[in-house]
């Protein structure tokens, strides 16, 4: 006898299948120019501010140490207490980030190091997460097309962050941060929107045909 069905179908679609895509997708091309574009154009600006190289890779090197051991949370985080609010705080926690950067652009004498450990967290949160957490959003019939598609979308900010760098129109540290700062914003309330808690859900509830039925 085939096995009835365990659960309801949600399989996304209309405004709810674009609503939670575009979440994500922004949260991909923002980690992207988090991850490929601030990050790298930052040396260049705390030398312009009077720190020696020296100064600047040493502030960059303790951030990332600092942040080493967000991966590892992260997962765990993200498997024991909520896939959606841990995403929602990674999102957070890279805007709070971004604002450090501009308050650091608008203020001669603000410490970089709270920033950059904070963007580093926030960005290494979401690229952990991210993938994952898309491909538990969305039925079986178009996983593989939507996350790769979030997978594109994140080299694209890189892409578009390098781009600029090659063009020689890097924006200042303070456009820099608001430019990033308004598709992760928009992300961070799609998401609360559009996104669905995924820890404990079984993915064949997202099929439009319900559960594969066991032929045994």
């Amino acid at each position: 006898e085939p096995a009835a069905p365990r659960g309801p179908t949600s399989s996304p679609s209309g405004r709810a299948f674009v609503g939670k895509l575009a979440a994500l997708s922004l949260t991909a091309i923002g980690w992207g120019l988090v991850n490929f574009g601030l990050l790298l154009w930052l040396p260049v600006e705390l030398i312009a501010r009077g720190y020696s190289m020296e100064v600047s890779s040493r502030l960059l090197a303790a951030s990332a140490l600092i942040a080493l051991p967000t991966v590892f949370l992260v997962a765990w985080i993200y498997s024991a207490w909520s896939t959606k609010k841990s995403l929602l705080a990674a999102i957070a926690v890279t805007l709070l980030g971004l604002a450090g950067v501009l308050w650091l652009a608008l203020s001669d004498h603000a410490s970089p190091v709270l920033p950059v450990a904070l963007l580093i967290i926030g960005s290494n949160g979401i690229i952990a997460m991210l993938l994952p957490y898309a491909a538990e959003s969305f039925p079986l019939r178009i996983r593989g097309r939507t996350t790769g598609w979030v997978a594109a979308c994140s080299k694209a900010g890189g892409v578009l962050a390098q781009a600029l760098a090659i063009l020689a129109i890097v924006p200042t540290l303070a456009a820099s941060a608001l430019m990033i700062a308004v598709p992760m914003a928009l992300s961070f309330l799609l998401v609360c929107r559009f996104g669905r808690e995924t820890r404990g859900a079984d993915l064949r509830d997202l099929d439009p045909e319900g559960h594969v039925f066991d032929k045994s």
